[in-house]
């Protein structure tokens, strides 16, 4: 994706696909998309960058990817006539379930809830293999 698409204006982006730099930082790659559920399966490439001092994915990088799923999932979900609808991350709870290799990981989020002002979303991620190996839950402000 070019620097454009990243700062293009309202105006010039589709809200249900537009990437922030950070998520492409992470390798994020839309795989599949239903605004209906509030649903998104996407992969992240981690490479040896992304590695702790143990070899294995830094967590903190996990729970980017699993905010951003929850994130996205939300996004969908905006009314029609205000895909620009702000949202801020209120609170994110992480658990990390299994071994984080560098490589490809495949993620889902969706919503769990969504008001008018508050949203409640989950995501998972998994290896190559299909292991679990973290999963969240987040609440979102959403409006002005």
């Amino acid at each position: 994706m070019s620097k454009g698409a990243i700062e293009g204006t309202a105006e010039s982006r589709n809200p249900d696909d537009w990437e922030s730099a950070a998520a492409i930082t992470l390798g994020k790659e839309v795989l599949e998309l239903d605004k209906q559920r509030g649903y998104i399966r996407a992969a992240y490439f981690a490479g040896d960058n992304f590695l702790n001092r143990g070899g294995r994915i830094y967590g903190g990088f996990l729970a980017a990817m699993l905010d951003g799923l929850c994130g996205h999932a939300v996004r969908l979900t905006h009314p029609a006539d205000d895909p620009e609808m702000p949202q801020v991350t209120l609170e994110l709870k992480t658990s990390f379930l299994g071994r984080a290799d560098p490589g490809r990981l495949v993620g889902e989020g969706w919503v769990r809830h969504r008001g008018r002002s508050i949203a409640f979303a989950e995501a998972e991620l998994r290896n190559e293999a299909g292991d679990l190996v973290a999963r969240a839950s987040a609440t979102f402000k959403v409006g002005r």
